[in-house]
């Protein structure tokens, strides 16, 4: 995970143009029609806050990293490419495996799913990462369905976005989860055996849902001035140059 001081506005226009709700995020794949390409241009602004994924490269290469339940975590891909249509100075995916290292954990943690989201007519594209704690699934594949014509230049970059999912969802008789009027998922705050504590507040038996403060809100003021009680968002994205 990387902070961004000097390019702030730049990432917050990001998050804007590619982040739907959440309720509806984790059903996308890419947007457009089948025969659509997706070109990523070499771009500037990000050399200082970045690392690097090496598409020639068949190691697994951390994307980000992050922390939740008081676990510290690593996501990794490992990448398949192939050559691009486009030319020698692009290539275009075949295939990609994340996988989620766990270190020193609470509870461990591992990913629901991972979706494609692109805007074809922006040349942007964000892999949306979704961890859920007590997930048993540490990998999660896309496969050349999913990534439908995507082409990189040489020098370009890879968005990421990670989201943690509630330990218990809801979920409907066919297993689909289950989503509240706000959009956010309908979760339980406990099996009996481990407690949600980064969904729910717990005091003997009172039990209240957290504010999802990764949401816009209004300040909270008092006395008509802003009270600072709430932590900023969370830090949750990365950017990644594609070199090959």
């Amino acid at each position: 995970m990387i902070a961004f001081k000097s390019i702030a506005p730049v990432l917050l226009l990001i998050c804007i143009l590619v982040q739907p709700q959440n309720s509806f995020a984790q059903k996308k794949t890419v947007e457009g029609k089948n025969n659509d390409v997706l070109v990523l241009k070499k771009v500037g602004g990000f050399e200082e806050y970045s690392s690097t994924l090496d598409l020639n490269d068949s190691r697994r290469q951390l994307i980000m990293a992050g922390q939740n339940y008081q676990t510290n975590y690593g996501i990794y891909v490992s990448l398949e490419i192939e050559d691009s249509s486009m030319g020698s100075n692009f290539k275009t995916l075949k295939s990609v495996e994340f996988e989620i290292v766990n270190y020193k954990p609470t509870y461990f943690i591992g990913i629901d799913s991972v979706v494609v989201a692109a805007e074809k007519s922006k040349s942007e594209l964000t892999f949306k990462i979704y961890t859920r704690a007590l997930s048993s699934n540490r990998t999660y594949s896309l496969t050349k369905n999913e990534l439908k014509s995507i082409h990189f230049e040489n020098g370009s970059y890879l968005h990421s976005e990670r989201y943690l999912n509630p330990m218990f969802p809801e979920k409907d008789a066919n297993g689909r989860v289950i989503f509240d009027s706000d959009g956010l998922i309908s979760c339980q705050p406990d099996n009996k055996e481990a407690f949600d504590f980064e969904f729910f507040y717990k005091d003997g038996r009172h039990v209240v849902r957290k504010e999802d403060y990764d949401q816009e809100q209004l300040p909270q003021t008092y006395k008509n001035e802003v009270s600072l009680t709430l932590p900023g968002k969370r830090c949750k994205q990365s950017f990644n140059k594609v070199v090959f």
